[in-house]
């Protein structure tokens, strides 16, 4: 399943008013070869490296449909006619994302920028997936420090990650979301 969202809708720019002030955007997705997962920062330096332009700053938008929109802290390339391009690879090969601008979203890896969730519905379901979704990410942020996540989480902190995320995939499940 795709969380890409299908269109701009009203609550997803309502979402996004939260974040950031500018307004998204769907762009091509085209990964580098030498391109790695969850490195975007990295990914778009050596595109620059190579072919010129420079990182505009911001974030990804995804959406699950009457559950939860989520954006992830996110750079893509601005090639010199100043068309952008995410040249990182994407969850199922997503063709495009949807790129909400935010130049003072700038990368610092001593300074992480965590994940923003929030419920899409107000239903029971879809609060309760956003609360644990957050609950998981500050508890596993917490292992931060500077630019590196500790490896591994103390046993007791694991098991309660473990947990929230068979929570959520529960909920999913009931909701009848499979990704």
């Amino acid at each position: 399943m795709s969380t890409v969202p299908k269109s701009i809708t009203p609550a997803l720019l309502a979402f996004c008013g939260t974040i950031a002030t500018g307004r998204p955007v769907f762009i091509r997705s085209k990964p580098s070869a030498d391109a790695r997962p969850s490195a975007c920062f990295d990914n778009v330096a050596r595109k620059i490296e190579r072919a010129g332009g420079t990182i505009a700053y911001g974030w990804a938008i995804w959406h699950v449909p009457r559950l939860y929109f989520e954006a992830e802290h996110h750079g893509v390339w601005r090639n010199r006619q100043n068309v952008l391009v995410d040249v990182s690879p994407q969850i199922a090969n997503a063709r495009l994302i949807l790129f909400l601008p935010d130049e003072t979203a700038t990368y610092n890896p001593t300074n992480h920028r965590s994940n923003v969730i929030a419920p899409a519905a107000q239903t029971t379901i879809s609060q309760e997936i956003a609360s644990l979704a957050n609950e998981r990410s500050r508890l596993i942020d917490s292992y931060r420090t500077n630019e590196h996540m500790a490896v591994t989480l103390s046993r007791q902190d694991q098991m309660k990650v473990d947990s929230i995320t068979r929570r959520i995939a529960a909920l999913l499940a009931q909701a009848g979301v499979i990704l």
